[in-house]
């Protein structure tokens, strides 16, 4: 599932043009398909297709820019999360000065829209959709499963200090350990008072690669490479207390059960963050996605 290069896009042209448009005339998706955050994703397609493309959003400040493509992501992963019609191609918003994480070259030139570049990646072979029933078909599958994954992580922390951990529930074994470190780590961070929804907090994650290892007909593994930024907030502080900021390999071990594929474990190096002088000088460690 690695991204397409400028010229393999354009070589599908025709695929992309029509995957958007079924996008588009999902009321899941656009509601409104000629409203402006829809415009600029349309736009970023056209700028990737036609090269020299002219557009009302060439001169967009920054800020605007930002907050129609993360309008347009938060609906395109809620829809690719849904179950039923598996698409070709899958489109990213990512910041033109990001590509290096996504696996593609600084250099290659690639065609740009306020400084967002959309990304594509081609399924029409391995297709996503719902949980399949042969072997060879299940690799999309795990591959979303891990992507809900790491949603619903992130939005457990987003959520204190409310402890909301139902889609947490849904995704992961309650019985395996990586719900537990979850369900632990919320715990901990409401009884400090931490938290990333106070307002501006800039905290953030993405999914930069993730590819099925093995899978057979109870167990697979998944390894993924994440980025992750977690800017706790202390209430009781009132001021960032520990920024976790990392890039790394992960591993999922997933296990089935009639209820379908879920998370057993999540295998990660321990954060390269330092921890505050504070918290050092009384032997505490980091783990996890911080400080514990």
């Amino acid at each position: 599932m690695e991204y397409l290069s400028p010229d393999q896009i354009r070589a599908r042209s025709a695929g992309c043009r029509a995957e958007m448009e079924t996008l588009l005339a999902a009321r899941a998706v656009a509601g409104k398909p000629k409203a402006r955050q829809w415009r600029f994703f349309r736009d970023a397609l056209e700028a990737l297709l036609s090269g020299g493309h002219s557009s009302e959003f060439d001169t967009i400040p920054r800020v605007q820019a930002a907050q129609l493509k993360f309008e347009v992501e938060d609906k395109l992963r809620r829809f690719y999360l849904r179950p039923g019609r598996a698409p070709e191609f899958v489109f990213t918003l990512a910041r033109q000065s990001e590509l290096g994480l996504y696996g593609l070259e600084d250099g290659c030139k690639y065609p740009e829209l306020a400084g967002y570049c959309l990304l594509v990646r081609d399924l029409s072979e391995d297709g996503i959709g719902e949980a399949p029933g042969k072997r060879e078909d299940t690799a999309p599958y795990l591959e979303k499963v891990v992507a809900a994954c790491i949603d619903a992580e992130f939005a457990a922390y987003a959520a204190l200090p409310e402890i909301r951990l139902d889609e947490v529930e849904r995704w992961f074994r309650a019985d395996g350990p990586a719900y537990r470190d979850i369900r632990n780590l919320v715990t901990r961070r409401q009884r400090r008072g931490w938290v990333i929804s106070n307002a501006m907090n800039p905290s953030t994650k993405r999914l930069l690669g993730v590819k099925v290892k093995k899978a057979d007909g109870s167990e697979a593994t998944v390894a993924t490479s994440e980025y992750w930024y977690l800017r706790w907030w202390g209430n009781r502080e009132n001021t960032y207390v520990y920024p976790y900021r990392e890039t790394n390999h992960q591993l999922y071990v997933l296990r089935k059960d009639p209820d379908g594929w879920r998370v057993c474990e999540n295998l990660r190096p321990p954060p390269r963050s330092s921890a505050p002088s504070r918290w050092r000088s009384k032997r505490e460690k980091p783990s996890g996605r911080g400080v514990t």
